[in-house]
């Protein structure tokens, strides 16, 4: 069976098994929209497989791009992008990040970080990539905590 169908077989209620617990795939994806930044992934072969479905995204995405070769997606800089898949495929590099000022005359930072995905044998099996919007970010220095402390102490159990 092909990677492409992979959608079509798991049910949104299957329970996908996880060293550190178990979850269902509904749940998940639920939980994966929810997150400050946007993630994607292509195979080992290069194929745009997957990508988060966040709220307000920095990179456009369609799902029309699924199953296409990650060059094709990107041609402008397809250079750079063949030369960081092949580092990570090689074992060169494990990961490269940068940042840039938002383009279409927004003002704000966006931050990216491609890594290179491994199993336990170190053998490679794609690249990650992770975006967010550092604006998110900005302005937030020391701590933010709850009015006091003495709000999560006063808490009681119900009997």
């Amino acid at each position: 069976m092909s990677e492409e169908k992979l959608s079509d077989l798991i049910s949104p209620e299957a329970v996908i098994n996880f060293e550190t617990g178990a979850i269902k795939a509904s749940t998940l994806d639920s939980i994966i929209k929810l997150l400050p930044f946007e993630m994607g992934f292509c195979d080992a072969n290069d194929i745009f497989r997957w990508y988060s479905n966040n709220r307000n995204r920095v990179h456009g995405r369609r799902k029309e791009a699924i199953g296409c070769p990650v060059l094709e997606l990107h041609p402008k800089v397809a250079h750079h992008v063949e030369k960081l898949l092949n580092d990570f495929r090689s074992g060169t590099r494990d990961e490269w990040e940068f940042w840039f000022p938002k383009r279409s005359g927004e003002t704000g930072q966006i931050y990216q970080k491609f890594m290179a995905v491994r199993d336990e044998n170190r053998k490679y099996l794609g690249c990650m990539d992770v975006t967010v919007n550092i604006d998110l970010f900005q302005g937030k220095e020391g701590t933010n905590t709850p009015e006091t402390i003495d709000e999560f102490i006063a808490v009681k159990p119900e009997k």
